[in-house]
C-alpha cells in the first residue's frame, strides 16, 4: 500500500476538516485551498486513486461540484502513519 505525499495530505485534510460522512464532504476546490501545492487536476487524480482503494468516498453534491469524504478505512491508516513517523 504505497501512497504519495499528496494522497496522505488529502487524507489528512479530510480528516482534520471533519469530512467524515456524505453530508460533510469537501469539494476539490476546498481541498486545493488547504493543500496549496498540487494543482486541482492532480488532486482530482489522487482522489480517484484513493476512492479506488476505499480510503475516500463520494458525498453529496455541493451545487454542481462533487464532494468527497474520508472513510473509516482511510481514517484507520492515518494513526498508523503517525506511529511509523515517530519510530523513524
Amino acid at each position: 500500500m504505497e501512497l504519495s505525499r499528496c494522497s496522505y495530505t488529502i487524507l489528512g485534510i479530510l480528516n482534520k476538516r471533519k469530512a467524515i460522512d456524505k453530508i460533510h464532504g469537501l469539494t476539490i476546490n476546498e481541498i486545493s485551498k488547504f493543500e496549496r501545492v498540487s494543482k486541482r487536476n492532480t488532486i482530482h487524480k489522487k482522489i480517484k486513486e484513493l476512492e479506488e482503494k476505499g480510503f475516500v468516498s463520494e458525498g453529496v453534491k455541493a451545487a454542481r461540484a462533487k464532494t468527497y469524504y474520508i472513510t473509516e478505512v482511510g481514517s484507520s491508516i492515518l494513526p498508523i502513519i503517525k506511529e511509523e513517523m515517530d519510530n523513524v
